[in-house]
């Protein structure tokens, strides 16, 4: 029997890529130094369902050398095969490796005449690790059997210490103990060719918004797209439908080991959401994105990026992509430095590890003294991964974006964190430091009514933030542009004893044009809401007059970072949406810049929203404005909008893939006049789940940021009449082209209405709507009236008008009764659900009936729109009929229950002849 120096125990047989990589690059890095490796195989591979043909198997027969299979019970032979047994890495020592494996990564079957050393195993995330007591025992056991351990992952190494009380080191994922050179020789063996360049997404679990990631960056890079899927053959098929908007020419099949590194190797960018897939990308020195991938580990994710400084690579949701952070090139010089001083460290540690002899290796208990080699890495991830920190980092940057120089700073606790980040980036500010509360406020106050420019004052929390209030006050009726950053404690915290603990959210309330609480709570959309809220906190200290704004920023534990040096409290690069407001009143010559963006537009997507009907001149002005710039105007039915150039999709929009929306119909710039749209708006979804770099112009006439599309980048301060005029007068020669407009315009004509063959609520209103008489008003219920009415053509003449403030189900008949209170010359029609009806149902009582009136109610014995939810308090169930009360009230009250019926009545509900008011009653499923 051959002996060997080396058994590498661990997952190599496993069908992925990385996993392959990881246990050749250990093998190859042992060899190096001039010993021999043997990979020990699957106990019982025989009952392996995946079998010999795969990758791992193919890749490793050429390339390593594979011990026998043995069973379970004979494990204990491979003692003969090997001087010592190293357990390598990958995500050996979890739940799942224990159930599968047993003890069998713990090294339990080697002698302890045997080296055992562990070189890198991961825990995944730590939640991925939760033994029973039972297992607990025994895995410590095992440990403390190791000559020597490391492991992947600084949070898992400091696990290992802390729970079993065992001395772990941190090393490199063996993928990084070879260099790009070495990996290109493994590459020659493939024959992939692709000659235009690409980008290369290495997507382990497909989702909808990775799809979106992917076309994103593709679509902003100009690339081509080519997609590796996990290569275990049971789940290529099912992730490649999870992908099925991908075509055929960009998911590649059948791909080798060999075929996956020259693909990395030749990319011109990098997306994954796998661990190795990112390292790969960092070996070949490609620009990437990493989407975080919580269900195979989260924490390796942030333990190799924060180690290389790139943790502003990662994303967790494709919202926040951007074309700066796209585009931004990453500086390999540094990360490279780094790589090969951990990359020498690693392979020092190996040497170590095998030669040093047993008798003379040191305890793998830890000891008083051992802790201090890798303490600053851990300090690192904990930084970055503290929400905190992140609304403490996105504040400060957003100060610098919008050109804030002077920074009053005050002593205290609380606000520890924020000086330090200030302190740390000093050259991007002025700082002032004084030590009285009530002195500095006057004192910032002092420095912005003489520069006309935003001056930010920060303290500490409880009374401190009350000695701001005499400046804030005086800065309020003044004019001073103050910002006011006031650290704070929790929520939970307050008015139960905690020190230093005083409401401070609206301490300023009275006296401040704006006041913002940063967002206790982790996640993308918390970091969104930060960045949003601050950036409105900031314009609104100058918008129409200047005054102090107020943000209040909770922190929890003011020592996070406080051992880590500068470097790490850095700021992030330019934040983009950087909200701006531009408005009339600062002259014509600001609005120059967004004129030019028009014209250079060629696809420009006005939203419409709830508007009354409009006069000539500004229907004219609308269509000057899009017979001028190459747009299409979406409206729907309260927007009261009909004219050249606009549409009305619904049917399509709900119809069409978010992929073909992406391809087809995204827009470069979306603006939105005009009040709210129809709730569960298609458009919506479609432009919030949208790729590429929408910029989202809101025309207001208040100035406010209203971020309905999380796409916010400028507010127009104006009426929506004057932007349209203004913005047509200054369009020069230009015309639309039309070919925008052309690709909306027939699409939607590729999907019509529905035909409704069951007697429920949408049948009911395919006959009603598009048979209301010319001219007429028609005012929407909430819920299923409004939101199924734009399924189905409504005459352009008919005034069309909801409560679409609030969505509120009450007080839809009380408005419709007033609106027809002042309304003589035209029929009036109230479309309403029953439970709309009957919460309001006092509203038709003791107010004067008019023959104009029209009330169709649908009648469905509760809530049809919340009815797939199958919860009666939801559904709210009943049997009841208005027809008594209607009755006695004195409509003249009408019924139907069956199509024919319903047919029959509704010709004569909607009679222009009729010399009463009715209502229509109308039961169906």
């Amino acid at each position: 029997m051959k002996k060997y120096d080396i058994g590498i125990v661990g997952y190599w047989y496993a069908t992925n890529y990385g996993s392959i990589m990881t246990y050749y690059a250990l093998s190859c890095a042992i060899n190096k130094l001039g010993y021999t490796t043997v990979l020990i195989d699957e106990p019982e591979k025989w009952k392996d369902p995946e079998g010999e043909d795969v990758i791992s198997r193919n890749f490793f027969k050429k390339h390593c050398n594979i011990s026998d299979s043995v069973s379970w019970g004979e494990q204990g032979t491979l003692n003969e095969l090997c001087k010592g047994f190293m357990v390598g890495s990958d995500q050996v020592w979890t739940n799942s490796a224990l159930r599968h494996m047993k003890y069998m990564f713990f090294l339990d079957f080697v002698n302890d005449d045997k080296k055992k050393i562990a070189y890198a195993p991961s825990f995944g995330n730590l939640t991925f690790f939760e033994p029973t007591p039972e297992q607990e025992i025994m895995i410590k056991k095992c440990l403390s059997r190791f000559d020597k351990i490391s492991v992947r992952e600084t949070a898992g190494r400091d696990m290992v210490r802390k729970r079993f009380n065992i001395r772990a080191d941190r090393t490199l994922d063996p993928v990084f103990l070879l260099t790009a050179d070495e990996y290109n020789k493994i590459s020659e063996e493939s024959e992939v060719i692709i000659e235009e360049e690409y980008l290369l997404a290495y997507i382990l679990d497909p989702t909808p918004d990775k799809e979106s990631f992917v076309r994103k960056i593709a679509e902003s890079l100009s690339l081509k797209i080519r997609i590796i899927l996990d290569g275990r053959k049971g789940t290529f098929a099912r992730n490649r439908d999870k992908f099925k908007n991908f075509g055929d020419d960009e998911i590649l099949k059948n791909v080798g080991e060999a075929d996956w590194i020259k693909l990395f190797k030749n990319s011109t960018y990098v997306l994954t959401d796998s661990h190795h897939g990112l390292a790969m990308a960092v070996i070949y020195n490609k620009n990437f994105i990493c989407y975080a991938n919580y269900a195979r580990g989260y924490d390796r994710f942030v333990s190799l990026l924060s180690l290389l400084g790139l943790m502003n690579r990662m994303i967790s949701n494709s919202s926040q992509l951007n074309d700066i952070l796209i585009k931004k090139d990453i500086d390999y010089k540094e990360v490279n430095n780094i790589l090969f001083k951990e990359r020498e460290s690693s392979l020092e540690w190996i040497k170590n590890a095998i030669q040093t002899p047993r008798e003379k290796s040191s305890s793998i208990m830890i000891s008083q003294n051992d802790e201090a080699s890798n303490e600053i890495q851990s300090a690192v991830e904990r930084l970055h991964n503290n929400h905190d920190f992140k609304n403490i980092q996105i504040l400060v940057t957003l100060l610098r974006d919008y050109g804030i120089k002077h920074i009053v700073l005050c002593p205290g606790g609380r606000d520890v964190p924020l000086i330090r980040m200030f302190e740390n980036n000093a050259d991007q500010f002025i700082l002032h430091r004084v030590t009285d509360e009530r002195s500095a406020a006057y004192y910032g106050m002092g420095i912005a009514g003489q520069l006309k420019r935003p001056v930010v004052c920060v303290c500490t929390s409880g009374t401190a933030a009350s000695n701001f209030l005499p400046a804030v006050t005086e800065a309020y009726y003044t004019g001073i542009p103050l910002i006011v950053i006031t650290a704070d404690r929790y929520d939970v915290y307050l008015n139960h004893g905690e020190d230093q603990t005083i409401p401070q959210k609206h301490i300023y309330s009275e006296v401040v044009k704006m006041e913002v609480s940063l967002p206790e709570s982790d996640g993308w959309r918390s970091d969104y809401q930060a960045r949003r809220d601050v950036a409105s906190c900031i314009l609104e200290s100058t918008h129409n007059g200047f005054g102090p704004v107020h943000i209040n920023i909770p922190i929890d534990n003011i020592s996070i970072g406080s051992d880590l040096g500068a470097k790490y409290w850095n700021l992030l690069p330019y934040i983009y949406p950087h909200i701006l407001r531009v408005s009339f009143n600062n002259g014509q010559t600001d609005m120059k810049r967004w004129v030019d963006s028009l014209k250079k537009s060629n696809r420009i997507l006005v939203v419409y929203g709830q508007n009354v009907i409009l006069t000539e001149k500004q229907k004219n002005n609308i269509r000057r404005f899009a017979e001028k710039y190459n747009c299409v105007i979406v409206t729907d039915s309260i927007s009261n909008l009909h004219g050249e150039y606009t549409l009305m999709p619904h049917n399509m929009l709900l119809s069409i893939s978010q992929n073909m929306f992406n391809k087809e119909l995204s827009p470069d710039i979306l603006i939105s006049v005009g009040g709210k749209r129809l709730m569960n708006d298609p458009l919506t979804y479609k432009i919030r789940g949208g790729y590429g770099n929408i910029r989202h112009w809101a025309v207001t006439p208040d100035g406010k940021i209203k971020d309905f599309y999380f796409r916010l980048t400028s507010v127009i301060e104006s009426t929506s009449d004057y932007f349209f005029e203004w913005f047509a007068d200054k369009a020069g020669d230009i015309k639309n082209n039309g070919v925008y407009y052309e690709k909306w315009r027939s699409l939607s004509e590729k999907f019509h209405s529905p035909e409704i063959k069951q007697f429920n609520s949408l049948y009911i209103q395919s006959k009603f709507l598009p048979a209301i008489p010319k001219g007429s008003l028609l005012h929407l219920g909430v819920g299923q009236s409004f939101i199924e009415c734009r399924r189905f053509r409504i005459d352009e003449s008919v005034e069309v008008y909801c409560n679409m403030g609030t969505n509120g189900i009450d007080g839809c008949t009380s408005t419709f009764m007033g609106q027809c209170a002042v309304v003589d010359d035209k029929l009036c029609f109230l479309l309403v659900g029953d439970l709309s009806f009957f919460y309001d149902m006092n509203s038709i009582w003791n107010k004067p009936l008019k023959k104009n009136m029209r009330i169709l109610l649908v009648n469905n014995n509760g809530t049809g729109l919340l009815r797939g939810h199958n919860l009666q308090a939801i559904s709210s169930v009943h049997n009841t009929s208005a027809e008594g009360w209607v009755k006695s009230t004195g409509f003249h009250y009408i019924s139907a229950h069956t199509k024919e019926e319903y047919e029959e009545k509704l010709k004569y509900f909607l009679s222009t002849k009729t010399e009463e008011a009715l209502f229509f009653e109308v039961f169906c499923e």
